[in-house]
């Protein structure tokens, strides 16, 4: 039984003691009553009065109380009893809840251990990362999966096949001009380069925020990504056509042809996701 649960039992048993007290005497006093009411209508019954007169014997039996004291005790030991049952189920529950509560708030976030390689303090990332999503009405894990296939965290990164994307969510040159536009500022790749991962997630909510004004809510984690990578693809059909062969952008982006027939898809992107992030792709808003 924790703390909380032994002074509420400790409480009851002085509870119940002086309840008992009170009901012994309230009981003594009841009866008391219950015998002098015996006694008025005894020396006041006609009846009584008739055969005394005849010199008939008239006995006078008083009443026995209503409860014994015995009763009254063994009444409130078992209200005692029920008392401190219930407090202790209803404290272990509460208990039991808040453990629960605790445990699913302090879970850790979704692929947050990959982030930790090249992000010093995560727990900061995390705060940001959940706000970002509370934000745009998506769970976290979907833009932990889209990050992690993007940048595997690294703010700093930039794309190894010559696009000039960079940050986590690969950045390009016009869309960092279209956000300077959207916020006021003047940023260059440079400056996002050098950028802090929370400070970066700043962008990504910008960014993400402009993709659904123009093409509608993100969905799944199918829609997220594709907003990162090819926005006109949000609602078309798996058999759409992102990058096919033999396109400059097949070939920087042929790693995501899952079925290698020399066409990126919707339903490449959707394959790859689910195979590679379960958890995420499964994760409801």
């Amino acid at each position: 039984m924790n703390k909380k649960a032994n002074i509420l039992s400790r409480a009851n048993v002085i509870t119940c003691i002086y309840l008992t007290k009170l009901v012994l005497l309230l009981n003594k006093l009841v009866n008391r009553i219950v015998t002098l009411t015996h006694l008025l209508m005894y020396n006041f019954n006609p009846k009584r009065r008739s055969h005394h007169a005849k010199g008939y014997p008239v006995a006078y039996a008083a009443p026995g109380p209503k409860f014994s004291n015995g009763r009254i005790i063994l009444l409130a030991a078992g209200i005692l009893l029920v008392s401190n049952f219930l407090t202790y189920m209803f404290s272990a529950a509460k208990e039991d809840k808040k453990e629960m509560v605790y445990s699913i708030k302090t879970e850790s976030l979704y692929l947050i251990d990959k982030a930790s390689q090249y992000i010093a303090d995560v727990s900061v990332f995390e705060t940001k990362v959940r706000q970002v999503a509370r934000n745009l009405d998506i769970p976290p894990e979907w833009l932990m999966a889209v990050m992690y296939t993007e940048s595997r965290f690294d703010p700093s990164v930039q794309n190894f096949k010559g696009s000039g994307a960079t940050g986590l969510i690969q950045f390009m040159v016009p869309t960092v001009r279209e956000l300077n536009n959207r916020m006021g500022t003047q940023y260059y790749m440079s400056d996002i380069r050098r950028m802090e991962a929370d400070d970066q997630m700043v962008l990504v909510q910008e960014y993400l925020e402009t993709i659904k004004e123009r093409y509608g809510e993100f969905n799944s984690l199918t829609d997220l990504y594709l907003g990162i990578l090819y926005p006109r693809a949000i609602g078309q059909d798996y058999c759409y056509t992102l990058f096919a062969y033999p396109s400059k952008k097949y070939k920087q982006n042929s790693g995501l042809d899952e079925n290698k027939d020399h066409a990126v898809t919707v339903s490449d992107i959707d394959s790859r996701l689910k195979r590679m992030f379960p958890t995420a792709y499964m994760a409801k808003k």
